[in-house]
This record gives C-alpha cells, structure tokens and sequence, in this order.
C-alpha cells in the first residue's frame, strides 16, 4: 500500500482517511468517524475534517468497526459535503 501512502502523504486532515469504491458496487472506507444518516439509497459518511455523501441502490452496511466501514450494494455517486452543505 505504498501507493496510498504516497498520495495521501500531503492531505489535509489529521487521521488518514481512505476509501476504495468499486464501480457500480459497493465501498471502503477507513478513518470513518461516524455514519450520519443511512439508507437503502443515501450513507453519509463522516470523517473528522469532511463528511462525504454515497448514493446509490441497495446501499447497505456490511462492516463498521474501528473506524472502518465496508457498503454492499451499488454507489453510483460519491459527493464531498463541506459542513453538512455540498462543497
């Protein structure tokens, strides 16, 4: 995973925080601080510094432990919120 270090060496934000999606399918993502609202079509995910939006079909939660958090089903859009407001 060198490449990751690499190109989150310079991002803004205290803890790391990373997230894999796969096309048409579902997610990864590690340094989750918390899940603000859920459903089958809507996660908001937040982070400590940002709080991104996954929208998608058959959304759900698969694992969510130690600030990592797996989604199954189909992301369609990822949207970074600044503050709870697009950004």
């Amino acid at each position: 995973m060198r490449l990751y270090d690499e190109i989150f060496k310079n991002a803004d934000g205290g803890a790391l925080s990373r997230c894999i999606v796969v096309p048409c399918g579902g997610g990864y993502f590690e340094g989750v601080k918390s899940v603000g609202d859920f459903s089958t079509e809507r996660i908001v995910i937040c982070f400590p510094k940002q709080t991104v939006e996954a929208e998608g079909k058959g959304l759900s939660i698969l694992k969510y432990c130690d600030g990592d958090l797996q989604i199954a089903g189909k992301i369609l859009s990822l949207r970074v919120l600044t503050d709870g407001r697009e950004g």
